[in-house]
């Protein structure tokens, strides 16, 4: 697609800068993780989920573990399980090379690194968005995230980040809705969204008002808008222009107008990628440093919560979390094997699949499926949870590989 180029003060020439949309305002930064760096980040995300609660020395010697990064067994980012199609990380400690990404963003928009809130994601194939939102919130919760930022770890054919509300501001082919051009509708909705952010809030989910649409959103043109983000997520590459997938590209998009007020057009939706693993980083640039309440909400798999029902989320996460591993563990074992051929080539690739058909032995002889239905049904019988527990070792095909 057409983009404008802009002037903007970057000292890299590494870096090639666009702004891709001006209503709301989307840059692209192109270059701003090598590939290298790309493919260790999914290496450290897959680790955290295949080899879920195992320190080993055996896990941590395993073929390409950790040979590049100097990041130790025991310092994996923490986890969250969104549902039982996404899972969240958050690197408490940081290696170095993420530190250095860090400071990368936050130089970028001339921030102090301790005021970049950086998540990282992984999303299964097909699974679509939820919800439509915004990311920034009512002004009582502080700080806010004037800039949010997606990093894409790796080229996907779609599964790029939709913006229902976008006006094609460069006559170009970026994805848009005939909805963005209903200005009454939008203008009312900008209006109450600035009104409400300033009614002192009685929960965090108060702060929400206005800012999530999801399938009970009583406004009906806020539900068009959901429908419509779904579809352009079916459509494909064509129809979410202009965010998208890229190795090593950062985007960035402003959450606030010039007057201050919050943008409703910068409402969003991230599709999953149709046929990939979808990983990106997620970073949130605020307007004053860490630590960061959302951080809270990530756990450690050996670490409890002090707080009874901090505790019991963590526990139904740790389910969800072992589900989604032995659901997926053939396809996440292939990821990983990419990963370590990217970083370390052929042969240390074919040593760790070696490795892959031992450690799946060791789970099937550990029987970690009747672990999980104990645990589970364990959490049905306490707090009366509804839900079925169903996994797979093998791919469709019925091959393990």
């Amino acid at each position: 697609m057409m983009a404008s180029k802009q002037p903007w003060a970057v000292d890299d020439p590494a870096l090639d800068v666009d702004v891709l949309s001006l209503t709301p305002k989307i840059m692209r930064v192109r270059g701003m993780l090598s590939h290298q760096e790309c493919s260790l980040l999914r290496l450290l995300m897959l680790e955290a989920i295949i080899y879920f609660g195992d320190s080993s020395g055996h896990v941590a010697s395993r073929p390409g573990a950790n040979e590049s990064s100097g990041f130790g067994p025991f310092e994996r980012p923490l986890l969250r399980a969104q549902d039982s199609d996404h899972i969240s990380f958050h690197f408490a400690q940081p290696p170095n090379f993420v530190r250095n990404l860090i400071e990368r963003v936050a130089k970028l928009a001339g921030l102090h690194p301790n005021n970049v809130e950086p998540i990282y994601h992984l999303y299964i194939p097909g699974s679509m968005p939820p919800n439509l939102h915004l990311d920034n919130f009512n002004k009582y919760l502080w700080p806010h995230r004037h800039f949010s930022v997606s990093l894409f770890l790796d080229d996907y054919a779609d599964g790029g980040t939709v913006f229902p509300l976008l006006l094609n501001t460069f006559g170009d082919s970026a994805g848009t809705t005939s909805l963005a051009l209903e200005s009454r509708e939008v203008d009312a909705w900008q209006h109450i969204l600035n009104e409400e952010r300033l009614v002192r809030v009685a929960s965090d989910n108060d702060a929400y008002a206005h800012r999530r649409i999801d399938a009970s959103e009583p406004v009906f043109f806020r539900q068009q808008l959901l429908q419509a983000a779904q579809e352009m997520c079916r459509h494909g590459r064509a129809a979410q222009m202009p965010v998208l997938p890229e190795k090593g590209t950062m985007y960035l998009w402003f959450n606030y107008l010039q007057n201050g007020e919050d943008d409703v057009r910068t409402i969003h939706a991230g599709c999953s990628a149709r046929n990939d693993y979808k990983m990106l980083g997620a970073f949130f640039l605020r307007d004053a440093s860490g630590p960061f309440r959302e951080h809270e909400a990530f756990w450690h798999p050996f670490q409890r919560r002090e707080h009874q029902v901090q505790e019991t989320q963590r526990q139904m996460e740790i389910i969800t979390v072992q589900k989604f591993r032995l659901n997926h563990i053939a396809a996440l074992f292939e990821l990983e094997r990419k990963a370590v051929f990217e970083l370390h080539g052929g042969q240390a690739a074919v040593r760790l699949a070696s490795f892959h058909q031992e450690y799946a032995r060791r789970l099937l002889h550990d029987d970690l499926e009747k672990l999980i239905k104990r645990q589970y049904e364990s959490m049905v019988s306490e707090h009366g949870l509804t839900a079925e527990v169903r996994w797979s070792m093998v791919t469709t095909d019925g091959s393990f590989f």
